[in-house]
Order: structure tokens, then C-alpha cells, then sequence
């Protein structure tokens, strides 16, 4: 009997963690690492409280464990609080790559470090992985800076780009675009939303089986992770409130005009998904299609695969 694989996953309370534990293959324990100290119920992960910009303790996590492979997703991730609070931001994402790159460096781990569309303008859509890297925001340009530390640090690394995510999040975890609009149109509120931000959304439990083909295949470079259908916001939202039952009359259609205060939108960042289709096996899913499988799941996950 093989022995099973043991994963690490940093900021593994976040959408993307949740969709690796949904696809997690059966002989595969996943570890997940987080900064704040809450009890993640429900979590098929054994859940772990480690501040990553503390090196001595990201060092002792990597002596006391042999991982397979790391899935490095921590950092502040909202556009608008970096925006704002550039320098802690920084911290918690430079630092913490920092610490995690060189543990995996000298464990001789594969590191899979997970960056995001904002590292694009989004005047050239539709962008491949080799294309020009020009941030229009301070966390674009806080990953710009992750990837080159991931790329000219370790001998054996994947940067994957997720898109805007949707699916079932933690409960201790922020809303994301599908649970935030679910909730307000459920409740009867308006929702306003833009139409001039155009990107092709992504399943989470689709992303958790483009990362376990990375765990399984380890392959160099980048890849772009993302659904099948470019759309804005909007009708993002018009969509969802179809797929649940929802009434989309209160979705109110507007441009970022309306949201002067928030951190520059590139205006369209869909992603090339050739090299997930053509290399990790991955095909991209419609928009309806992950919907209709996110209100399936509301009735229990579905059975996993073998590592």
C-alpha cells in the first residue's frame, strides 16, 4: 500500500481551499494553515493556526511534516483593503511567499503558488499565460512581485491564475460574488451590479480539480484557470438569480461610475484556457453549468477521487 499524500495548503479557510476539499482524491490528507484562530466546522482538513510572516514557525511546520506538495493561497486578498492598506498588505503577502518559498525550497517540496487575473490591464483580453504583465492596482502589482519571488526562487514551482471565484465558502470566511448576490436577492434587497468588468467566473470545485491535476502532474510554469463563459458582472448575477429561483428584477445594472471610492477594475481580464484543457486534463465549465452544480450541492458534495 502506497503511503498517503499529505498536502499543505496556506490560507486554506478561503474559497479555493474549500473546493480543493471538495475534490480531495481518497489517500490524500490535507493540511491548511490560517492566521486567525476560529474553529472552521465542517472542514474535511486538518485545520492549523500559523502566522506566515513568522519564519521560525513556517520552518518547524515543514520539520515536522513531509508535504507532497504546497498550495500556497495565503495573503490579503481584497482588492480594496490593499488598496488602502498597502503596507500591511504587502507584509502579509511578500513575506509570507517569502517564508513559504524558502521552506519549500529547502524541503525540496513542489510549490504551487496561486497569483490571480489582476496582474493584467485588461485592454488585450483574451490573455495568455506568456502575455504582459501590467497591474492597474496595488494588489496586481503586490502578485506581479509573488510570482517573480515563486519563479526566481524555487527549482520546481506551478503559478496558477484563478478568475473570479463562486461557490459554498466557509461560514468564517468572506462572501464571495455567488453567496453575496444569493443573500441579498434571497432577503428581497437591490443588488447593483457593473456591466462594464468583464472576466469568465470559475467554480471553486472546479479550480480544486485543476489543483489536485497540479499535486498529481507537477508541472513548471503557468497556467490559467477559469470558466468557459466571458461575461460582466451583471449578467453574472442575472444568471444566478435563473439557475436559483431568484427574482433578477432587483439586480440593478451600473457601471463603476457608481463605485468611485473602490480600488481601478481592469475592465477585462478573461483568461485563455488552452493549456488547463491541453495539459491537465481540466475542460472549463459554463457559468449555468457551475451554478447548477453549486445549488446540487447544497444536498451533499460529490464523491471523491483517487489521488
Amino acid at each position: 500500500m502506497s503511503k498517503p499524500k499529505t498536502i499543505l495548503i496556506t490560507g486554506g479557510t478561503g474559497l479555493l481551499g474549500k473546493g480543493m476539499e471538495e475534490t480531495a482524491p481518497a489517500g490524500c490528507r490535507i493540511i491548511s494553515v490560517h492566521q486567525r484562530d476560529y474553529e472552521v466546522a465542517g472542514s474535511k482538513a486538518k485545520q492549523l493556526v500559523l502566522d506566515l510572516r513568522e519564519k521560525r514557525a513556517v520552518d518547524r511546520l515543514f520539520e515536522k511534516h513531509r508535504f507532497d506538495a504546497v498550495v500556497h493561497a495565503a495573503g490579503i486578498a481584497s482588492v480594496d483593503y490593499v488598496e488602502r492598506h498597502y503596507a500591511e498588505s504587502l507584509e502579509s503577502n511578500l513575506v509570507g511567499t517569502l517564508n513559504v518559498c524558502s521552506a519549500a525550497r529547502r524541503a525540496g517540496t513542489h510549490l504551487i503558488y496561486v497569483s490571480t487575473n489582476a496582474v493584467f490591464d485588461g485592454t488585450r483580453a483574451p490573455y495568455k499565460e506568456n502575455d504582459p504583465l501590467r497591474p492597474v492596482n496595488k494588489y496586481g502589482r503586490i502578485k506581479v512581485e509573488c510570482e517573480r519571488l515563486v519563479a526566481e526562487t524555487q527549482a520546481a514551482f506551478t503559478i496558477m491564475r484563478p478568475i473570479l471565484m463562486y461557490g459554498w465558502n466557509h461560514p468564517v470566511t468572506r462572501p464571495n460574488p455567488a453567496t453575496w448576490i444569493y443573500a441579498k436577492l434571497l432577503r428581497g434587497e437591490t443588488v447593483e451590479l457593473v456591466d462594464d468588468v468583464t472576466e469568465n467566473p470559475l467554480y471553486n470545485v472546479q479550480c480544486g480539480e485543476a489543483l489536485w491535476a497540479m499535486v498529481r502532474r507537477k508541472p513548471s510554469g503557468i497556467f490559467h484557470v477559469a470558466g468557459k463563459d466571458a461575461m460582466n458582472r451583471w449578467k453574472f448575477g442575472v444568471t444566478l438569480a435563473k439557475v436559483f429561483g431568484l427574482d433578477a428584477g432587483l439586480i440593478k445594472r451600473v457601471t463603476s461610475a457608481r463605485f468611485p471610492d473602490i480600488a481601478k477594475r481592469p475592465p477585462n481580464t478573461i483568461l485563455s484556457t488552452r493549456r488547463m484543457e491541453t495539459e491537465l486534463g481540466v475542460k472549463p465549465m459554463t457559468l449555468a453549468d457551475g451554478l447548477e452544480a453549486m445549488k446540487a450541492s447544497m444536498h451533499g458534495p460529490k464523491t471523491p477521487g483517487k489521488c
